[in-house]
């Protein structure tokens, strides 16, 4: 990510490589087969939730988006995951994983690209 702006290229490649360090946890079985087979999964929740986080963002911003805005887009996803908790008021080993994913992805996009307002 060789732009130091936070566009929306820029989170999208960081999605493809979250998404393939997401496949490469899984291994040989899909996301599916692991949520029925009733074991706990952090490191696959954990890079899922980075997959959806940047998604999120990704939808949020363009590459036109300024500085500022595309900054300010980044605070409010890394705050809405931070505040979400999981439906059921229970929480459980794959949900904060699948949470701090998300949470770790906006800090690294903020970072990577200097996105900190």
């Amino acid at each position: 990510m060789g732009d130091s702006r936070l566009t929306r290229t820029g989170v999208l490649q960081a999605r493809a490589h979250a998404a393939q360090e997401w496949s490469m946890s899984l291994g040989d079985t899909t996301s599916c087969a692991l949520a029925k087979d009733g074991h706990s999964h952090p490191s696959a929740k954990f890079h899922e939730g980075k997959v959806a986080a940047l998604g999120e963002l990704a939808r949020r911003i363009t590459d036109d988006t300024d500085d500022g805005s595309s900054a300010a887009a980044a605070t409010a996803v890394k705050m809405r995951w931070a505040d979400q908790v999981m439906p059921g008021a229970r929480q459980d080993r794959d949900w904060e994983a699948y949470r701090a994913g998300g949470i770790q992805a906006m800090t690294e996009i903020a970072v990577t690209h200097r996105a900190v307002p």
